[in-house]
């Protein structure tokens, strides 16, 4: 899979679509390399290694008997047969950073790649011309000046092309609906992969596996095209120039230049901006507050994380200092420990937790969903979330306001 990285990158698009001149200072930081990123990139690759042997074998299966169609594997050792050797290059990775690879294979397996090809076998009965392309290289610079980018599966058949992306991460659930990141994608495969085919809608679907999520979108080709020319390419110019304001937001999160941002700095100076008048807030200005302030969490645990770095790194905040911080005892060789135990003559029930029942995703594993419906769906329950406040762009419902509804909550 491609490892490069665009100055107006369609992941950040958000961001720099937003606040334009945040993409040339974050184009001066290193990429910074971590446990999570390495982590999706081993499944990236395991998930490219999947489908890419998934067409080879249906090409096989075709030359010899005229087949369309290869199911996919119902068992574990045919799946990894499917992958080939850079499925096992990706177990050796994930060995290298400590995580699971069967975990990682029965996951992105079952819960995306299946999901993709069953996509694809479906397209065929309607159009057997129709094409799947796996990591497909975008076409993008018309819009965005040096852009490029890669789409983790593509799809295409009759007028419809279908744009896929592979979240591996388990944070939050990511909604495909106006995602400025997906309309990257399918722009970028519209113009490219598909620029021969006669497009008239566009299907864009953000597959989480770990949270066993997909969102879909679909635009009409016009549509994209025409958010592309209006929206896209102006604030893509600005952004690879340098220009315009700085707008905090929700989509400073992951900004690299975040903890030193000045914009985010004044907003957390807010306060100054209320009027000084003796009496309480009002509910208006309680919105206003509670939108101004929403992002500040996250900068802050960032402004502090990044303090830290630099004092490590020998580089003093003044007035700061780094001092030995709380830990909690931990017993690694847990082993050991039982046997010393043991010998001292302690009985079992007096160290050792008894056992507790599995959770229930990793029940739902063992038991597949249907075996788990069956045998333990009447005795599991799922009580009413917290009440929680967002802003009205939320698209999760509203929930009754009734005092009634919440007696029995705690806060």
């Amino acid at each position: 899979m491609p490892t490069d990285h665009a100055i107006l990158a369609p992941s950040a698009s958000k961001r720099w679509m937003t606040c334009t001149p945040s993409a040339r200072l974050e184009a001066r930081e290193p990429q910074k390399d971590t446990a999570y990123t390495r982590e999706g990139t081993i499944a990236h690759s395991m998930a490219e290694a999947l489908l890419r042997g998934a067409l080879a074998a249906q090409k096989d299966l075709k030359d010899y008997n005229g087949s369309l169609f290869l199911e996919w594997p119902a068992e574990r050792k045919h799946v990894v047969e499917m992958g080939g050797a850079d499925l096992l290059k990706a177990f050796t990775a994930c060995e290298g950073e400590n995580l699971d690879p069967d975990e990682m294979l029965d996951t992105v397996s079952e819960h995306y790649a299946r999901l993709v090809w069953e996509d694809y076998l479906d397209a065929l009965t309607r159009d057997p011309d129709a094409v799947l392309l796996v990591e497909a290289r975008l076409k993008l610079d018309e819009y965005i000046p040096d852009g490029f980018g890669s789409s983790d599966a593509v799809i295409i058949h009759g007028r419809t092309l279908c744009v896929y992306d592979l979240k591996y991460g388990k944070g939050v659930k990511v909604s495909a609906v106006g995602n400025t990141q997906m309309r990257c994608y399918a722009l970028g495969a519209l113009l490219g992969p598909a620029e021969l085919y006669d497009i008239t809608e566009v299907s864009m679907v953000i597959i989480q596996p770990r949270l066993q999520w997909v969102s879909n979108d679909i635009i009409a080709s016009d549509a994209l095209l025409d958010w592309a020319k209006d929206e896209l390419r102006p604030a893509a110019v600005a952004a690879y120039l340098g220009n315009g304001e700085f707008v905090p937001g929700e989509h400073c999160r992951f900004c690299a230049v975040a903890p030193r941002c000045k914009a985010l700095a004044l907003q957390a100076s807010i306060l100054q901006e209320i009027d000084r008048s003796p009496d309480l807030l009002s509910n208006e200005q309680i919105a206003e507050l509670l939108k101004k302030t929403a992002n500040l969490k996250s900068w802050i645990a960032g402004l502090e994380a990044y303090a830290l770095e630099q004092a490590l790194a020998g580089n003093p905040v003044p007035g700061f200092k780094v001092v030995e911080g709380k830990s909690n005892r931990t017993i690694p060789d847990q082993k050991a420990a039982i046997e010393a135990l043991d010998k001292a003559g302690f009985g079992k029930d007096s160290y050792l937790r008894p056992r507790e029942l599995k959770t229930i995703s990793d029940l739902e594993k063992l038991l597949t969903k249907k075996g788990f419906t069956t045998i333990l769906g009447k005795y599991v329950v799922k009580p009413q979330g917290k009440p929680t406040l967002v802003e009205d762009s939320d698209p999760r419902p509203a929930m009754n306001s009734a005092k009634e509804d919440f007696k029995d909550i705690n806060l």
